[in-house]
């Protein structure tokens, strides 16, 4: 029989607790990376569509990419699909929120769409956000992309896609 010393106890369990305690932080990281993959994808996909239609390619903004993933949660949170937020807040709101300074935007949404490619390909059958996604007025872009939490009430969609188009205000 194998004894067991009062401090190899105490560190077998101080390692129990920790080996317990990292896998939230474990899955944290694991969501981060996949939902950075996920934009990374929309993004590339989004330049793809532009570079096959002579439109040069968009760089990646901070500020526009904050504006959309905070819009994007929030229809995520409050299970609505709109420009304007159920208290109003439009998207030249949240843009100058995120400091942006800009001299044109605009804003696909979607809702429904379970890939970034499903979701960029029905942005070009619609020519209203196939406009703005090829437009050469656009400089930057912004991606959100959210999913419902999975408390409270079922929401309508299980995924919700934003990208905000912009050029800065010389």
């Amino acid at each position: 029989m194998m004894r067991v010393r009062r401090d190899h106890l105490f560190l077998i369990l101080l390692t129990a607790l920790f080996i317990a305690a990292a896998p939230p932080a474990i899955a944290d990281q694991t969501r981060e990376a996949a939902h950075h993959r996920i934009v990374e994808r929309v993004f590339k996909h989004v330049n793809q569509q532009r570079a096959m239609n002579g439109a040069g390619a968009l760089t990646l903004n901070a500020r526009l990419t904050d504006a959309a993933q905070k819009h994007a949660a929030d229809m995520s949170r409050r299970d609505f699909v709109g420009h304007r937020s159920p208290d109003g807040r439009a998207l030249q709101d949240r843009i100058a929120s995120a400091g942006y300074p800009w001299r044109a935007i605009a804003e696909n949404l979607a809702a429904g769409q379970s890939s970034p490619e499903t979701t960029v390909q029905s942005w070009m059958t619609s020519s209203g956000h196939r406009d703005n996604m090829l437009s050469r007025d656009y400089l930057e872009a912004g991606i959100g992309y959210a999913v419902p939490s999975g408390e409270g009430k079922r929401p309508r969609y299980s995924h919700y896609w934003v990208v905000v188009f912009g050029a800065r205000s010389r």
